[in-house]
């Protein structure tokens, strides 16, 4: 199937993906690991994903504007997490963890009309879902910082 290299990190007995922004968000994290694992198919990734969830086109949509806003501006995402989590390089991140907070820095710095609490707060749930242990609080930790130190009210 599509989303294989998700899968076979996850296992295939996630719940029903909502069609939702909050289901969009889940099929770009899985999009970009797919990536990740497939480097160049993210777009094909969130189609397939879509279709593979029957999601609505509004829904795949925005999962393909998030996926494209981190494919865009990966270098200066990548370069807020590490100027922020100093003492925690992006190599010895887990990889679902730095995808998440590329998805959420993407959201909160290159998507209009989404309350930065909001994007935080979905990053959160993401890492809640498919992250590790204490991995939500380390994802709130960052993109609280980063939002700081670019002087954005939460």
């Amino acid at each position: 199937m599509a989303s294989e290299p998700f899968d076979a990190e996850f296992g295939t007995d996630d719940p029903q993906v909502p069609d939702n922004r909050r289901g969009a968000r889940q099929v770009a994290l899985q999009a970009l690991y797919w990536d990740a694992v497939s480097p160049g198919d993210a777009q094909r990734a969130v189609t397939e994903l879509g279709s593979r969830w029957a999601l609505s086109a509004e829904v795949c949509q925005f999962a393909g504007q998030l996926v494209a806003a981190v494919v865009a501006h990966r270098p200066e995402l990548e370069e807020m997490i590490s100027t922020t989590a100093t003492r925690w390089p992006q190599e010895r991140m887990a990889r679902v963890d730095r995808l998440i907070l590329l998805l959420g820095l993407a959201e909160i710095f290159h998507c209009e009309g989404i309350p930065t609490r909001v994007s935080i707060d979905e990053a959160v749930e993401l890492a809640k879902l498919y992250g590790g242990g204490p991995s939500y609080a380390f994802v709130n930790g960052v993109l609280d910082a980063v939002v700081r130190r670019h002087g954005m009210a939460l």
